[in-house]
């Protein structure tokens, strides 16, 4: 049930906004936003972010796992369920979207994890100081090996991204 690849990041998150989208029926006017050069200063999601002027922001990203030898300690892990993020070093995520994002990971009984990253960022950053700022939760596919030439995601965490993000 892994995925290895190049540029798992983020090559998996598009492929689950894809699907989601496929999936998705809302009454709300949904923008999906694919960025470019957020290794380099978040640029395209503040471009975006200024155009849309969006009310809420999920950024859907890869995060860190500590589930290998020899790893920093984290409580995020493959196979675990989507990592709903609390904060990195570019974001504390807006309470009110944390809630409703561990609240429908509940009501679908989908295994979740916490996302807390001392270090690196996210579009997620750039996102909730645009104009007057915008409420922003984040989604985390669980990833070992980021910036590596071989990037290892879990399908099923894939798959529950999907369900999360399209519920």
């Amino acid at each position: 049930s892994r995925m290895a690849s190049g540029a798992m990041d983020n090559r998996v998150c598009c492929a689950i906004l894809v699907e989601a989208m496929k999936q998705l029926s809302s009454p709300h006017d949904v923008y999906v936003v694919f960025t470019v050069q957020e290794e380099v200063g978040l640029r395209g999601s503040g471009a975006a972010a200024y155009a849309i002027e969006p009310d809420l922001n999920i950024n859907l990203d890869v995060t860190l796992t500590g589930d290998t030898p020899k790893m920093p300690a984290m409580s995020v892990a493959l196979g675990k369920g989507p990592a709903i993020k609390m904060m990195d070093s570019s974001v504390i995520c807006h309470p009110d979207m944390i809630q409703k994002l561990e609240q429908q990971a509940k009501n679908l009984d989908l295994a979740s994890q916490r996302d807390i990253m001392r270090a690196g960022g996210t579009d997620a950053g750039v996102m909730h100081t645009t104009r007057i700022g915008v409420r922003t939760g984040g989604v985390s596919v669980p990833c070992r090996y980021i910036h590596t030439p071989v990037e290892m995601a879990d399908l099923q965490d894939a798959q529950d991204c999907v369900k999360l993000l399209t519920a």
